[in-house]
């Protein structure tokens, strides 16, 4: 039993100095070889020569300066005091081209759309969509001119809105009816069989 005792106490030791060993102070040793080939190595060996290993880079980054949000309820203050900015703003949407019921021959299927908004740059977290026949065709909040790919010929039905961080409208144009006229793909001098 005593031996085991011993045993455990310089294990606990040895563990104990292992663990504060500091790994930039080791030793490395480099040794060219006949064929050229170099071993490096952690323990001295016969016509090895010491190198000397520097610390490894310590990169500090700097600590922010700028107000942050420490809390939840600053957090929710700050988005509170976003929200009333924006809540003074009169939005406003209005298609400018195309022209209500007009005809537009489209035969490479695209469409372009221009509007207008009040005001004329969106506050951040605003987008504008473009809905055509009841599904949204494009969103974005840098531009007021799109050109749509693949419109299908016949009646569309488009409009433009202004949604805001939730998604949630304020703004919407009136909705503009064109008609896409396309050349038909069916040949007019084909037989049916």
């Amino acid at each position: 039993m005593k031996p085991l005792v011993i045993l455990a106490v310089l294990l606990t030791f040895l563990v104990g100095v292992g663990l504060h060993i500091d790994p930039s102070k080791a030793q490395v040793y480099k040794k060219r070889n006949a064929d050229g080939s170099v071993t490096y190595s952690d323990k001295p060996i016969r016509g090895a020569e010491q190198v000397d290993v520097e610390p490894a880079p310590v990169t500090e980054f700097a600590k922010p300066t700028g107000p942050l949000a420490n809390t939840p309820a600053e957090a929710g203050t700050a988005q509170n005091n976003a929200e009333a900015s924006t809540e003074a703003v009169e939005f406003g949407v209005s298609i400018t081209a195309p022209d209500h019921n007009q005809a537009i021959r489209a035969n490479d299927g695209q469409l372009q759309v221009s509007w207008q908004s009040q005001p004329s740059k969106l506050p951040a977290g605003y987008n504008y969509e473009l809905v055509v026949d009841g599904v949204t065709a494009w969103r974005g909040f840098n531009s007021q001119q799109v050109t749509l790919a693949e419109i299908e010929r016949g009646e569309r039905r488009l409009f433009v809105r202004i949604v805001d961080v939730n998604n949630q409208q304020v703004a919407r144009s009136d909705t503009v009816a064109v008609f896409v006229l396309r050349a038909s793909v069916v040949q007019p001098n084909a037989t049916q069989s």
